[in-house]
C-alpha cells in the first residue's frame, strides 16, 4: 500500500456533493457546542461553587440528549428530515443566545442554564439522529467507508478545537462572548443545511413498514428497530463489539486518581491524560484513508478493538506518565478507526427506512455506556486501586472482543462490498430485504 493511500478518501466531496454542506455545517455545529460546553461547566461553578450542580447540569442535558436521540430516531423514519435537522439548527442559536444574554445580566440565573440544556439536548438529540439517517443517501454505496472516515474527522476536530478555544475565550473576552461566538458559529450552519433540500423519508414499497403518526405508534417504531437490530446479525455485532470497550476500557474517569497515586503528577497532568487519547483521535482520523479499501473490515475491526484493550492493560500497568500517555494515544488511535468502521458497517447494513430508529439506538449505547464504564471502574479501582482496575477492565475488553467473534460468525466472515461474489454480507448474513420482511411480519 503506497504513503498516499493512508490520507483520507476525499471523493464524497467532490462534484457539488451534498455531503460537503452537511459536513461543513456538523463541523460548525460542533465548535459551537464545544465553546459552550466549557464556558457552560466554568459559569455553573462559578455561581454555586459546587461540582454536584455542575455534574446536575450535565445529567439534565444528557437526559434530555437521550430523549431527543431516541424521538429522533422514530421522527426521522417516518417525517421530512431536512425540518428536524433545521429544528435543531435553528434552537441552538436561541439556545446559545439566550446564554450569552443570561451570561450578560448583572444576576445571571441557574434555573435559565437548566431549562436550556434540557430544551438543547431534545432538539440536538432528534436533529443528530436526523442527519445520522441522511448521510447514507447524499453518496455512493462504495463510497460510504470514506464518509464514515470523514464524518469521524469533523468529531474529532469539532472535540479537539472547541474546548481548546473556548478555554482561551472564557479566560480573556468572557463567558457572554464565548456564548455569542457560538450562537454566531451555530448560525452559520443553518444556511449550510437549508441548501440540503427536501429529504423525505426513505420508505420500503410496502405501507406496513411506513412510521404511523401518533404517540402510541412511538413504542412499537422503537421496537420495530430493536427487532431489526436482533435480525441483522452484522448490525447486531457492531453494537456488541461497541460496548466491550465502552463498559470494561474507559479509563477517562480515574484520570485524576491516576494524575495523583501513580504519576505523583499535579492537576496538569489530568489535562495531558485527558488530551492524549485525542491527539491519537486526531492522527487516526487522518490517516484513516486504508479503511475503505478493507477486504475484511470486520475483521479488522474485532481486531481495532482487541488492541484498543490491550492498550488499556498498558495504561494501566504503567509507571510512569510518558508511558500512560502513549499508550492512551494509542487507544484514541484504535477507538477512532473502530468508530469508522463500525459507523460504515452500519450505513451499509441497515435499510434505509431504518437509518433514523438504528442510528439513534447506537448514538444511545454511545452517550450511555461510557459513562456506565466509568462508574464500573471507579467501583474497581475502590476495591483494587486505580491501576489494575483499569488493567482488568482492559483483559476483559479482550475476552468480550473474542467472544463477539465467536458468537457473531457473520461479522468475522463478512467481505467488503465489491471484495467478491458474495460481497457486503454472508451468505448466513440474511438481506436487508429479509431482515425488514421479518420485521415487518414480527
Amino acid at each position: 500500500m503506497r504513503v498516499r493511500e493512508f490520507g483520507l478518501d476525499l471523493r464524497p466531496l467532490r462534484g457539488g456533493s451534498r455531503l460537503a454542506w452537511v459536513l461543513a455545517a456538523r463541523l460548525l455545529g460542533l465548535l459551537s457546542i464545544g465553546l459552550t460546553s466549557v464556558a457552560v461547566v466554568v459559569q455553573v461553578y462559578a455561581l454555586t461553587g459546587s461540582s454536584f450542580q455542575v455534574a446536575m447540569v450535565s445529567l439534565v442535558l444528557g437526559a434530555g440528549l437521550l430523549v431527543g436521540l431516541l424521538a429522533g430516531g422514530v421522527l426521522a423514519d417516518g417525517r421530512e428530515r431536512r425540518s428536524l435537522i433545521l429544528l435543531g439548527s435553528g434552537w441552538a442559536v436561541v439556545t446559545f443566545g439566550a446564554l450569552a444574554l443570561n451570561a450578560a445580566a448583572d444576576h445571571p440565573r441557574l434555573w435559565v442554564i437548566y431549562l436550556l440544556g434540557a430544551l438543547f439536548g431534545l432538539t440536538e438529540g432528534c436533529a443528530e439522529s436526523a442527519l445520522t439517517a441522511v448521510v447514507p443517501s447524499l453518496v455512493p454505496a462504495d463510497q460510504l467507508p470514506a464518509t464514515g472516515a470523514l464524518v469521524t474527522v469533523t468529531t474529532t476536530v469539532g472535540a479537539i478545537a472547541g474546548p481548546v478555544v473556548s478555554g482561551a475565550l472564557v479566560a480573556g473576552p468572557g463567558l457572554a462572548t464565548t456564548y455569542a461566538l457560538a450562537a454566531l458559529g451555530a448560525a452559520g450552519a443553518v444556511p449550510l443545511l437549508a441548501r440540503l433540500g427536501a429529504l423525505p423519508p426513505q420508505v420500503p414499497g410496502d405501507a406496513e413498514s411506513v412510521v404511523p403518526a401518533g404517540r402510541g405508534a412511538w413504542w412499537p417504531a422503537l421496537r420495530e428497530g430493536l427487532t431489526f437490530i436482533r435480525r441483522s446479525r452484522i448490525v447486531a455485532a457492531v453494537l456488541v463489539v461497541d460496548l466491550c470497550g465502552a463498559l470494561f476500557a474507559t479509563p477517562a474517569a480515574l484520570f485524576p486518581q491516576f494524575a495523583e497515586r501513580v504519576f505523583a503528577a499535579g492537576p496538569s497532568a489530568v489535562g495531558l491524560l485527558t488530551a492524549a487519547p485525542a491527539a491519537g483521535a486526531a492522527v487516526a482520523s487522518l490517516l484513516s484513508g486504508w479503511t475503505g479499501r478493507l477486504r475484511r473490515p470486520g475483521r479488522v475491526l474485532l481486531g481495532v478493538v482487541g488492541a484498543y484493550g490491550l492498550v488499556t492493560i498498558g495504561f494501566g500497568a504503567s509507571p510512569v506518565l510518558g508511558l500512560g500517555l502513549a499508550f492512551l494515544a494509542l487507544a484514541g488511535a484504535a477507538d477512532t478507526i473502530s468508530e469508522i468502521l463500525r459507523r460504515t458497517l452500519l450505513m451499509q447494513h441497515t435499510t434505509a427506512h431504518m437509518q433514523g430508529r438504528v442510528g439513534s439506538l447506537w448514538l444511545a449505547q454511545a452517550m450511555t455506556a461510557p459513562a456506565l464504564g466509568g462508574v464500573l471502574l471507579g467501583l474497581a479501582a475502590g476495591l483494587t486501586g486505580p491501576s489494575a482496575a483499569v488493567a482488568l477492565g482492559g483483559a476483559l475488553c479482550v475476552g468480550a472482543t473474542v467472544l463477539v467473534g465467536w458468537c457473531y460468525p457473520q461479522l468475522w466472515r463478512h467481505r467488503a462490498v465489491g471484495a467478491g461474489p458474495e460481497a457486503g454480507r454472508d451468505v448466513a448474513e440474511p438481506s436487508c430485504d429479509d431482515v425488514r420482511t421479518a420485521t415487518v411480519q414480527s
